[in-house]
């Protein structure tokens, strides 16, 4: 894939007028390796955005974090008794909800959502031989039928959140059985290993890829076109139950992604008027500034609250990690007290987006403001690389055993901000005698099934990136030991980094069942001590998401709850065509 790419080719046959036709045109900087896998095992930011198009739930939760019914015909709460805890002890031992699906629920094809879609999901999201980056709650949950349209959900031991994320996800039961017969038979006494990737991957792609566009979908719209490198087109679903206030004609009937994976070039598409709106996967925070200085009546660029955390793992796996010094928290230690974070966002995002401490933002609950920080310190660098054994060579760089720390610093290619901040420190590195070599990939390379997970192989030393996540379902799980990718569980962790402490992932285990608030903050408070110590990533700071979008258009916004401005995709549209607007962005 090239790094810049013509501003021809995304101009050229490109929707202008969006609102004449009912349609809407976002740019985004990556594309989807696939869409809706019901079962998530690609965890890149742009599938969720793009999903929400296409997904429903049971239940949803909107821009306060306030949960509605979607597929459901009532949010379960112990008010009307279908959200239920079990104690013993004065502890909660088991808690259970009671769905019943609404009689107009159906797939896209007309096909009614059943139980059996329900049940079908999770026997899948439990196979071992499936890759889901993980199975908590999951795998303490068991799905009860009652009839067609009605079951309850039972975890035990009992899930934190279930009140607010324990709906159990569903996939088309009817239009998979084959698929998933032959795959079940195929694989049926095979081990963890390259061979059953292959097999998921062969049974996945033939519903999720650019070539096998999804059969059916739940949400209120469906895929239509997927043209690999360009573009992807989802047409509205006439059979998606809600209907939004004054009927769907008023609202947008088509939606067209356009993959510009250079940043600079997505923003002269904004300006020129060829798009409607970035995706969150988008423009850079600079470029966003500069938008908002730009944007006149036409159209407005938004920072929404983040959610995102920018970090940079260190890969602790492998043997070339311990020639490099990498799995030494002395070392990781001295990497983080070697660059002048405050001054790099103050420098390139007017100190709107917080230096961060620890992988728990603080808008979570959990956040512990005490929690060990690292100011820039050079000194105290040099003097723990010294003391793990590292000293300067002839030519300035650290050496140690004849081994040169010369590190592989990695993140998506076309991001002008992550490109210009590895830049900076690596011109901070080199200051301390660690020598940094930038190479970047394709986002599709650099999120694909040889590259972070599979530290081990060392095809990169740093990586920088970014998590998403509810602040307000803070668990604690990217680093616990079980989420290591490897080939048990099918490269399908995300603790990339490969760094394992029994005491933090004791810890976050115990902190899975306790309900006791005070109590749970203390586990996280203690973890996040752990974590700040030992620095399986060099934390850099918490985004603010910006992303833009033309002022006609309503329903498109977002909060560090709903993350994407597709939460509520049924509803958005052009004002000038007769839409309502029923919420905005804060």
């Amino acid at each position: 894939m090239k790094k810049i790419v013509a501003l021809s080719a995304f101009l050229l046959g490109a929707a202008l007028a969006s609102p004449a036709n009912n349609s809407l045109v976002i740019g985004t900087s990556q594309e989807p390796p696939n869409i809706m896998d019901p079962w998530v095992t690609n965890n890149l930011a742009i599938s969720t955005e793009v999903n929400q198009w296409m997904g429903a739930g049971l239940t949803g939760r909107n821009n306060d974090g306030s949960l509605y019914a979607d597929i459901a015909t009532t949010v379960p709460t112990l008010a009307n008794g279908l959200y239920k805890e079990n104690k013993s002890g004065g502890k909660v031992v088991s808690n259970s909800l009671t769905y019943t699906i609404r009689p107009d629920a159906k797939w896209s094809d007309g096909t009614p959502i059943t139980t059996a879609d329900f049940e079908f999901w999770l026997k899948v999201e439990l196979d071992e031989r499936v890759p889901a980056p993980q199975r908590y709650p999951w795998d303490g949950a068991k799905i009860t039928k009652k009839d067609d349209k009605t079951f309850t959900i039972t975890f035990n031991p009992p899930y934190l959140f279930a009140q607010v994320a324990g709906a159990p996800g569903l996939a088309p039961s009817k239009q998979m059985a084959a698929g998933w017969a032959a795959f079940d038979s195929a694989t049926k006494g095979m081990k963890p290993g390259e061979a059953l990737n292959d097999q998921w991957t062969k049974f996945i792609s033939q519903y999720t890829t650019s070539s096998n566009l999804p059969q059916v979908v739940a949400g209120p719209f469906k895929p239509t076109s997927w043209k690999p490198g360009n573009s992807l087109t989802l047409t509205r679903n006439t059979n998606y139950w809600r209907k939004p206030q004054g009927g769907e004609s008023k609202y947008i009937q088509s939606v067209i992604y356009r993959f510009i994976p250079n940043t600079n070039t997505l923003k002269v598409n904004i300006l020129s008027g060829q798009l409607d709106a970035v995706a969150t996967v988008g423009l850079t925070f600079d470029q966003a500034l500069d938008m908002q200085k730009r944007q006149g009546n036409k159209f407005t660029t938004f920072f929404a609250p983040g959610a995102v955390w920018e970090h940079i793992d260190v890969n602790t796996r492998g043997q070339r990690s311990k020639d490099l010094g990498l799995d030494d928290a002395r070392v990781r230690q001295a990497l983080l007290y070697s660059v002048d974070r405050a001054a790099l966002v103050k420098a390139m995002f007017q100190g709107k987006q917080p230096v961060s401490n620890t992988f728990v933002n603080p808008l979570a609950p959990v956040y512990d403001k005490d929690v060990m920080a690292y100011g820039f310190d050079a000194a105290k660098a040099k003097s723990l690389f010294a003391a793990a054994g590292w000293k300067p060579g002839a030519d300035g760089i650290l050496e140690k055993n004849g081994k040169k720390m010369i590190l592989n610093f990695s993140t998506t290619a076309g991001n002008a901000v992550r490109e210009r901040v590895q830049q900076i420190l690596q011109a901070q590195w080199k200051a301390v005698g660690v020598q940094v070599n930038i190479q970047n990939y394709p986002a599709s390379v650099f999120f694909g099934p040889d590259m972070l997970s599979k530290g081990e192989s060392g095809k990169w030393d740093l990586a920088m990136y970014a998590w998403s996540a509810d602040p307000t379902l803070e668990g604690g799980d990217l680093f616990k030991s079980s989420a290591i990718p490897n080939a048990a569980n099918g490269y399908s962790g995300q603790n990339n980094s490969g760094w394992s402490n029994a005491e933090y992932s004791k810890l976050q285990k115990q902190s899975e069942t306790e309900f006791n608030a005070a109590a749970r903050s203390k586990q996280f408070a203690q973890m996040q001590a752990i974590w700040a110590k030992e620095l399986p990533s060099l934390p850099m700071y918490f985004r603010a998401n910006p992303y833009t979008r033309v002022n006609d258009l309503v329903n498109y916004d977002m909060t560090a709850i709903t993350q994407y401005p597709t939460w509520d995709a049924y509803r958005i549209g052009w004002a000038s065509k007769g839409a309502v607007s029923a919420h905005t962005q804060k």
